[in-house]
């Protein structure tokens, strides 16, 4: 005899639709936590002007966009390494004589051997700069007017960041504090009162190769510069650590300081030198993997390793998100190429520009378009370099 077959209680369907309905939620929540640790590094990438901006940059901007610059002459800062070294490769790449500034002998003629086995490009030379000396600069001028060239491509790219500071980790710091030797404080030094004298003592230079330009490397680290004024004078030229401190010197800040000197030069410049022909930008390159952003991550890992068990999964979460969304090397050096290459045209004299070819206008800082203060940054600089004996 056939037993009957046993018919499932509304109990027993309620629990399997419920089983069921949990076991879809659990893979919905996974697939969205997924999709969340996917995206999340491209977040910050648009955020920081990482790998994402080459996609969504409003201008599309490679290598190959370069024209010939057969019978150009343009001098880099800091083209031994990093950005500088790659935009001075692909300037000599499309024919143009490049002058590789750098402060280590060793490491400009090893860059120059090598840009020129990889473009077969033999009109590349090295000049020493020491920007953290005004002697050295006053030499590299005089150096370089010596040769008798053109001027038709300044790039100030050559830059320092001792340490990040408060902005980025979340505590003052001071252990990257350094003067220059001429006695200012190393970033403001090396990354703005070099580059502007350098500049004024090739002004002739730029004027009688017009039409030429001279393109400034800032940084998004600008909108940290000191807060509310921008720029503290005061502590240019302190005595020491102690002193800087006592006054309220924080490396991070000072860093943005330096990088909000740099837009805001560039902006004064264009307008001293448009009526000579020559135009100036500023731009923030992108948020690149070196030696600047590896001190980065490593300090956000020291920073964990004093927190609370979550705080640490925090941290060390951000640093790798961080190294995932940055844009690699040769990336990085688009933004200033762009600006030294494409038709004036297209560009906006005095811009500051993000990657590639996004025009913010005026730093984020909220000083970033004051007037006076940036006829004020003009002058004050002049004053300290005239006080420094040059």
């Amino acid at each position: 005899m056939c037993k009957p077959t046993p018919v499932a209680s509304t109990e027993t369907k309620k629990t399997g639709k419920t089983r069921r309905g949990m076991s879809k939620m659990a893979l919905y929540l996974s697939a969205s936590f997924a999709m969340l640790v996917a995206i999340f590094p491209m977040i910050i990438s648009e955020l920081i002007g990482g790998w994402t901006a080459k996609y969504t940059s409003p201008v599309y901007f490679t290598p190959k966009s370069i024209p010939d610059l057969t019978g150009k002459v343009a001098i880099v800062t800091g083209a031994n390494t990093g950005i500088g070294y790659h935009t001075a490769l692909e300037l000599a790449r499309k024919n143009a004589q490049v002058i590789v500034a750098s402060r280590n002998p060793s490491k400009g003629q090893e860059a120059i051997t090598r840009i020129q086995e990889a473009t077969g490009n033999h009109h590349v030379r090295f000049l020493p700069l020491d920007l953290s000396s005004l002697a050295s600069v006053r030499s590299f001028a005089q150096a370089f007017q010596a040769l008798q060239l053109p001027l038709d491509m300044l790039i100030l790219n050559a830059g320092i960041m001792k340490s990040p500071g408060a902005q980025f980790i979340g505590k003052n710091m001071t252990q990257g504090f350094e003067l220059t030797q001429d006695g200012f404080e190393v970033h403001i030094g090396v990354n703005h009162v070099g580059h502007f004298y350098l500049t004024q003592l090739l002004r002739d230079s730029l004027i009688a190769s017009a039409p030429s330009r001279v393109v400034a490397v800032s940084s998004i680290a600008e909108q940290g510069a000191y807060q509310p004024d921008g720029f503290r004078f005061e502590l240019w030229k302190p005595l020491n650590v102690e002193h800087a401190t006592s006054m309220g010197y924080e490396d991070g800040m000072a860093y943005g300081q330096s990088k909000l000197a740099n837009a805001m030069f560039a902006k004064e410049l264009a307008e001293q030198l448009k009526e000579h022909g020559v135009t100036a930008y500023s731009c923030h390159p992108g948020v690149i993997v070196s030696e600047l952003t590896r001190y980065l991550v490593a300090s956000i890992e020291e920073e964990a390793l004093q927190k609370s068990w979550w705080s640490r999964m925090y941290l060390n979460a951000l640093g790798k998100y961080f190294e995932l969304a940055q844009m690699k090397t040769s990336d990085g050096a688009l933004t200033q190429l762009h600006l030294a290459v494409s038709n004036v045209s297209e560009l906006s004299n005095g811009g500051f520009y993000h990657p590639i070819g996004k025009l913010k206008g005026s730093p984020n800082h909220a000083q970033g378009s004051n007037e006076k203060l940036r006829k004020e940054l003009w002058r004050e600089t002049e004053r300290m370099i005239k006080e420094a004996g040059f």
